[in-house]
């Protein structure tokens, strides 16, 4: 379960599949489930391979700013990120966006 209203849910798949439509993306933390609060952040997992461009991850940040969401959005990049940071992402992750289909 993600603990966000549906309006909002709607808001951030679109971004996700207008800018990284290949990957599939996690949510983690408070939101991937009931506990998250009205101000708890929205925590995504961009399961990547390979780091994703700067100038990507910019844009998908920015296009987050721009939706005019009640909650702030922090993105990572799972290829950018450590052992032990990863185990505390699959702790609680759910899946947000699907691996596309090849």
């Amino acid at each position: 379960m993600i603990d966000l209203k549906p309006i909002f849910l709607k808001k951030v798949k679109k971004i996700l599949a207008g800018n990284v439509p290949e990957y599939e993306v996690l949510v983690y933390g408070a939101r991937a489930g009931s506990k998250g609060k009205t101000y708890s952040y929205l925590d995504l997992a961009i399961m990547t391979d390979k780091p994703l461009a700067a100038a990507r991850l910019e844009k998908l940040t920015a296009a987050f700013q721009a939706a005019d969401l009640p909650f702030r959005v922090e993105t990572v990049d799972w290829a950018g990120t450590g052992p032990g940071f990863r185990k505390e992402i699959k702790k609680t992750a759910v899946v947000l966006q699907p691996t596309p289909k090849a």
